[in-house]
């Protein structure tokens, strides 16, 4: 796991260079701070790419699930919600692009 820091901005203006080494190369995080105050935090971009696919999978298995207790809700069975969301999409391309999608 990463360890995190502090970093001033007026240091992060001074050294940027040997900043982004420390983040890149040395696995840490930064918390930027201005006046005293947390105003951004650093990390490599494989760790951010990481957080966002995270990210993405929480929303999608949410989504699921709420879409999981509405079908449930109106007694849909998985068979008529496929074809539901089946028809939506059809419906969607043919107003997007104004013809049906074969």
């Amino acid at each position: 796991m990463a360890k995190t820091a502090v970093v001033k901005a007026s240091e992060l203006q001074r050294a940027s260079g040997k900043v982004l080494r420390r983040v890149a190369v040395g696995k840490e995080h930064l918390v930027v701070e201005r006046d005293g105050y947390p105003v951004a935090v650093m990390m490599s971009y494989a760790e951010y790419e990481q957080l966002m696919r995270e990210r993405a999978l929480a929303l999608h298995r949410d989504l699921v699930r709420a879409l999981g207790r509405e079908a449930e809700r109106q007694g849909l069975t998985e068979d008529q919600l496929i074809q539901e969301l089946e028809e939506s999409k059809r419906r969607v391309y043919k107003e997007r692009y104004g013809r049906a999608r074969r």
